[in-house]
Formats: structure tokens, sequence, C-alpha cells
């Protein structure tokens, strides 16, 4: 139930919140995918890969909701199962992203960067994979 919730809590915001949330937690799990081999990566690059990563994420996470709207779909973003698919993509990348990492030279400095969001998207990720295989099979 609080699992719930707490996916709730994230899907219930405007648009533009949820693109700026699931942008930057794309650019930490980039920028832990893409320096999983270096051990002492260098802030500024870090800094550059989750900006520009999470930017471009984000717009384009913004932009479905735009075209979505225009459609005559739905005002209600958490109703479409293309949202709950998003999030479970990136969580399941944010995942692969931190493990590799932590196997990588990287260790446990790099893979850092991944938990945190892969914290914060994990009850939206999880209710979404759960509601879409029971809208599927219904």
């Amino acid at each position: 139930m609080v699992f719930a919730l707490l996916a709730k809590l994230l899907l219930k915001q405007p648009a533009l919140v949820q693109a700026i949330v699931l942008g930057l937690c794309t650019g930490l799990f980039v920028a832990a995918l893409a320096q999983a081999n270096d051990r002492d990566p260098a802030i500024s690059t870090t800094v550059r890969l989750v900006l520009i990563c999470g930017a471009v994420a984000g717009a384009l996470f913004y932009a479905g909701f735009v075209v979505q709207r225009r459609r005559g779909r739905s005002a209600d973003p958490s109703a479409a199962n293309w949202l709950y698919a998003l999030y479970a993509v990136v969580w399941v990348f944010g995942i692969v992203a931190a493990l590799y990492a932590l196997f990588g030279e990287g260790g446990f400095k790099v893979a850092a960067l991944a938990i945190v969001p892969i914290v914060l998207l994990a009850p939206t990720a999880l209710n979404g994979i759960r509601l879409v295989r029971s809208r599927a099979s219904s």
C-alpha cells in the first residue's frame, strides 16, 4: 500500500516536474554507465553528462505529454501505459548501469550516482509494471 502511494506521489505531479525528475535520473544513470571504468571521474564531466543527458531525456518525455494532449487523449498523464513503461525502462536501465559501474573499475564511488534515482523511481516503476501487466491481461 505504501509503495503504491509513493508511486502516485510522483505520477500526480505536473508533467514538467515529472519530466525534470525523470530527466535527471536518466542523466545520473548515463553518467554512471559512461564512467563505470573510470576510477576517478572528474566532477565537471559528470555534471555535464547529467545535465545534457537529463535535459534531452526530460525534453523528450515532456514532448510526449504535449503530443498526448494534442491528440485529445486524457489530460491525466498517469492514465497512459507508455508513461508506466517508460518509468520501468529507465529504472531497469539504472539498475544495469549501477551494476556495471559497481563491477567495473569505478566501483562503489561511481555506482553511488545511480543509487538515489533507483530508489526514487522504484515505486513508480514497479507499480507501473504491475498496472501494465494487469491492463494487458484484462
